[in-house]
């Protein structure tokens, strides 16, 4: 198993619609296409990106194949209407497996 972790910022006076798309849209793709949803963090002080979502997947090659799905591009591209500073990465370390 590896972990598809993936990152944003908010932008300004967009909070409202992300949450609407994220919640009404996003997150449900993203279960269609195969990820295991399994964290979501939102920074409220500090450094770092403002949403971190990260979800499960069987390998790291089924990890690129849906990211560079069309599904998932078009997505993405909507994604980009309320977010800055999209960061991704694919976590096949052993830390990545530990229930905590």
């Amino acid at each position: 198993m590896v972990k598809l972790v993936l990152s944003w910022d908010i932008q300004s006076g967009k909070a409202d619609e992300y949450v609407e798309f994220i919640v009404g849209e996003f997150a449900p793709a993203l279960d269609q296409l195969g990820l295991n949803l399994s964290d979501a963090w939102y920074t409220q002080a500090g450094t770092g990106p403002q949403i971190v979502i990260a979800g499960w997947l069987p390998t790291a090659e089924a990890a690129r194949q849906l990211i560079s799905s069309q599904e998932f591009l078009a997505l993405k591209e909507r994604l980009f209407h309320y977010i800055d500073n999209y960061a991704w990465r694919i976590d096949t370390s052993p830390q990545s497996q530990l229930p905590f």
